[in-house]
């Protein structure tokens, strides 16, 4: 059971404390100045993207996936500014990336103001950067405004596109400032951990099946009719890699922060609690529910505490 966490009105020491109960890097806001490092874009070496999740009035969580080739363990930089050309950069922090992570990076950027804009992205030693994250803070407890969301479930890209994404980023561009979107609730399956390969099934119910991911043979994953599902973490990292090379929600992700629960798909199609149940399928799942929980917990950037044995994957908060 994963435990909520908060970082409201917390000091300094707090938000340390409560960025290695989620495994986390901490960044902390302070006066603004121009950005002083080297950064090209290269979305190529970021191919997941940037995004960030779970904003309260003077936090947020900051994510992204770096492959490295080399080595168990590499650094990035993360900026966050008050402006998108990084001309006030409010936070900068070295960020640990590694392996057994599978190279996701999870940032939470404390000292900020409520209801406020910022923009973030991140860089490798030798100058290569993701692209431009956009992210949004809550608004103080007492304030009267309304808030505008969207929420959205159950994205399959194994059956379909995600264009959904692309009219609300459409549509949110051309609001009047007030009336924008804050955040973006995601009511779970973020995934569908059920893949089927373009080869076997060309189409169902007059869908066409897109290639999303393939998963590691048996006995790392099993096959019930036209549908592969993963036993091992490997297997549901592959279909979260999958997902997020989709266009329009990579573009939301860096667009908007979410807000993420999970269904059953992020575990198992038909199960519940510990039980993996699939068509004929119903046995115990307990340790397929451990690589779909280290899964979830690396690529959704959500304010959590890490997943029972990972925080040594994460190593020691960087401050």
């Amino acid at each position: 059971v994963r435990r909520k966490l908060t970082a409201m009105a917390l000091s300094r020491r707090h938000f340390i404390q409560t960025a290695a109960a989620m495994g986390a890097t901490l960044a902390w806001s302070g006066p603004a100045r121009s950005s002083t490092v080297r950064w090209s874009e290269r979305r190529d070496l970021f191919p997941e993207g940037v995004a960030s999740g779970d904003p309260d009035p003077t936090s947020v969580i900051l994510w992204t996936r770096r492959p490295f080739t080399k080595g168990a363990r590499n650094l990035l930089t993360v900026e966050v500014a008050e402006d998108p050309a990084f001309e006030r950069v409010v936070a900068r922090t070295p960020v640990p990336v590694s392996a057994s992570a599978d190279w996701t990076a999870r940032v939470l950027v404390g000292g900020l103001k409520p209801a406020r804009t910022y923009w973030y992205r991140f860089t490798d030693i030798d100058g290569n950067g993701s692209r431009v994250g956009r992210t949004i803070t809550a608004p103080a407890p007492d304030d009267p405004r309304p808030v505008s969301f969207a929420f959205v479930s159950c994205q399959d890209v194994n059956e379909g596109k995600l264009n959904g994404y692309r009219r609300m980023m459409f549509e949110d561009e051309r609001a009047p400032a007030a009336e924008q979107l804050g955040f973006v609730l995601h009511l779970g399956d973020f995934i569908y951990q059920v893949v089927q390969y373009p080869e076997e099934v060309k189409t169902r119910y007059d869908r066409t099946i897109y290639e999303v991911a393939r998963l590691p043979a048996e006995p790392d994953s099993f096959k019930v009719s036209n549908f592969h599902l993963p036993l091992t973490v490997e297997g549901y990292r592959a279909i979260y890699k999958g997902y997020l090379h989709d266009p329009d929600l990579q573009d939301a992700r860096a667009r908007w922060p979410f807000m993420c629960i999970w269904d059953n798909h992020e575990f198992s199609w038909q199960g519940w609690q510990s039980v993996l149940k699939a068509g004929p399928i119903d046995q115990p799942g307990q340790t397929v529910k451990v690589a779909a929980n280290q899964a979830w917990f690396e690529y959704i950037p959500a304010r959590v505490s890490a997943p029972s044995g990972s925080l040594d994957q994460f190593g020691p908060p960087v401050v």
